[in-house]
Order: structure tokens, then sequence, then C-alpha cells
């Protein structure tokens, strides 16, 4: 709603006299903004519904704390205990269930006093067609089946991964019975006996304006709003608007190409960077594998030394255990003849021949000198 702004929301709340507006569905906050410094020129106040504010409430009530009410929580939930209102901006759950009770709630309680209400998104692609940001809150026999996926005009079934708004939870299927915002516009028209009157500005996703005759004669300069929108000057204006929204868009998409092509040249720049990184690498890589098969080569060739140094090792090893053996047969050998020596030396034979050794040696000694 935020680009209808200066032509169509606030020439309409100047022209409806509106002192106490309702904002439903503020998302960032951009439009909420721009309807305090209305407030606060207008000396109005302003009430807003948002169940999932995507801005620093407290900085806003802050600035504007004396014109401002702040309710979190489903317009479902708040708009039947707001009192008497001027003025109601529709933008939040784009379903028939949530758009038809709303409007059943401000009729109940603005029976002879209906307030001027602006509805966005009257156009495609939810005119006809729910969109649910809270499936669970929407019972159960007013919920169309629904999925996540995108929309194209002239498309009735979504689109999976393309599109426009694929993130968002729509009805699997465009048209029917209680089945999008302007459905329940409609619907809401044929049930009331309050005189309304409704006008459709279908570009940006529509706007609508929804007026009661009361109002209207109580507020001239409000009917002669309306009258204009059928105005050729109007519709110039309205081709105006729309062709600077295509150039908007054209130019914010040239900027995001720019954006996006540079963001490319600086991947393209690192993808080069990294695949000559990646080729050093590989290089080095090589080099190291090389490295490494002659680490295993010589490896093996240790591997087979020690091999045969622990046969030759085992070898040694059996020639020491036989040398033992030999050691330990002559050490029994000695000791067999020490222990016979020993007994040849004390027995009483060797004594008495002892005399006989000791001349037998000195004859030897007489014949050596004789010699």
């Amino acid at each position: 709603m935020n680009g209808f702004w200066e032509f169509l929301v606030r020439p309409a709340l100047e022209a409806a006299g509106a002192r106490v507006v309702v904002e439903v569905g503020s998302d960032g906050g951009r439009h909420t903004w721009r309807l305090l410094e209305w407030c606060a020129m207008h000396r109005a106040r302003l009430h807003v519904i948002e169940p999932e504010p995507k801005y620093d409430v407290d900085e806003l009530i802050a600035a504007h704390a004396e014109r401002l009410v702040f309710h979190r929580a489903p317009s479902l939930d708040v708009l039947s205990r707001l009192g008497s209102v001027d003025a109601v901006l529709l933008d939040g759950d784009h379903n028939w269930f949530t758009v038809y009770h709303e409007l059943k709630m401000l009729e109940a309680a603005h029976r002879f006093s209906f307030p001027l209400v602006l509805f966005h998104d009257v156009a495609w692609p939810f005119a006809r067609r729910d969109m649910y940001y809270a499936p669970a809150r929407i019972p159960e026999p007013y919920r169309h089946s629904y999925a996540a996926g995108g929309v194209r005009p002239r498309e009735g079934k979504l689109i999976e991964g393309g599109g426009l708004a694929p993130e968002l939870y729509k009805a699997e299927h465009e048209g029917g019975t209680r089945n999008g915002v302007l459905t329940a516009l409609e619907d809401f028209l044929l049930e009331t006996d309050i005189a309304l009157r409704l006008e459709v500005v279908p570009v940006d996703f529509g706007l609508g304006l929804l007026a009661s005759e009361a109002l209207q004669e109580r507020r001239p300069a409000l009917r002669s709003l309306l009258d204009s929108l059928h105005t050729l000057e109007f519709a110039e204006r309205l081709v105006a608007y729309a062709e600077e929204r295509r150039i908007d868009d054209l130019i914010g998409l040239q900027h995001e190409t720019r954006l996006l092509r540079s963001e490319l040249t600086a991947v393209s720049a690192d993808l080069g960077r990294h695949q000559a990184e990646l080729a050093r690498h590989e290089v080095e890589v090589k080099r190291l594998r090389e490295m490494l098969g002659g680490a295993f080569a010589e490896l093996d060739a240790e591997r087979h030394k020690v091999g045969a140094l622990g046969h030759q090792l085992e070898a040694e090893r059996h020639k020491v255990e036989a040398t033992g053996h030999e050691l330990r047969a002559v050490r029994c050998e000695r000791d067999t003849v020490r222990h016979e020596l020993a007994h040849v030396v004390g027995s009483r034979s060797w004594r008495f021949t002892a005399p006989l050794r000791r001349a037998g040696s000195v004859v030897r000694s007489w014949e050596r000198a004789g010699q």
C-alpha cells in the first residue's frame, strides 16, 4: 500500500477527515512511519495491528507515544475492541476468511458510522486466491488446500520453484467460492444492508476504497475524490504512476543486475585464484607422492635388509646355543678330570710313589745337564 500513499491513501484520509486510523498489517514499518508523520500533522491517532512486526516497535512507540497504540495480535482478535474509528487500512492476511470477518466486525461496531476502508491486494494475484501467513489461524472449513509455490498470471496452479512469492502459502487453485480478497469484499457487499461504494484501482496488486453513502454525504471531498477515479485526468495519473513503478522496478533490476555482475566478477576472480592455488597444490601433491613412492621403495629395501639380518641373527643364536652346549660339555669333562685327579692325588699309591717321582725328576735333570 506504500506506493499509493501520495496520490490515493493520504488524499483519501484527508478527504474523510480521519482522526482515528487503523493499520492492519505493517510488515517492515515503512508505511507506518508515514502514517504516524501524517497523524502528527493532523492530530490524529493510529492503531497498528501486527502480530509479527519486522521492525523495532519500542523505537516506534518512543517516537510517537502520544498518538500510537500498538497491538501485537491478529486483526480478528483486536478490531472489535477498538471503539469508534474513522479509517481502516487492511493489508494483513490476504484470504477470504480474514478479510470477510474483518469487514463483518467493522459492520457490527459501526453500523451507522461505517469507516473509510482501504484494501490492498484486490487485484491479481490475491483477488481470487487465498494467501495464508499462518494457515493454522484459519478454521479448516474456510481453508483451501494450500502449499508454498509461485504464481503467474493466467496460470491457475502453483508453480514449484518459480513465479511470484514462491515462499508464501497459497490456495493451490485460483477462483471458486470463498477464495481471495476481492471475493471476500464482494460477498460482504452482497450481504450488508449498509449503502457502500467500492472503487478498485487495478495497478500494483490493486487498491480498493470502500466508503458508505453516509460518509460521502458528510464528507463531500471524499465523494469528489472517489468520483475523480473515473476521470481521464486520473487515468493519466494512473498510467504515469504505473510507468514510474515500471521504471523504478527496471532501475532496481538493473542495479541488482550490476551488483550480481560485480559479485560474479569477484567470484570468478576468486575462482581463478583458487584454481591456480589448486594447480600448485596438485603439483606439490604429485611431488610428495613421488617422494612417498621413493620412501616406500627405500622402506621395502630396509625391510629386506632387516629380514636378512634377522635370519643372520637367528643363525648366530643357533651357533651361540651350540657353543654353549659344547662349553657345558667341556666344563663337565673338566670337572670329571679334576675329580679323578683329586682322587688319584689323594690315593695311597700316589703317596708311596712320590719318592720315585722325585728321583725320576733328578735323573732327568742330570740327563739334561749332561747333554
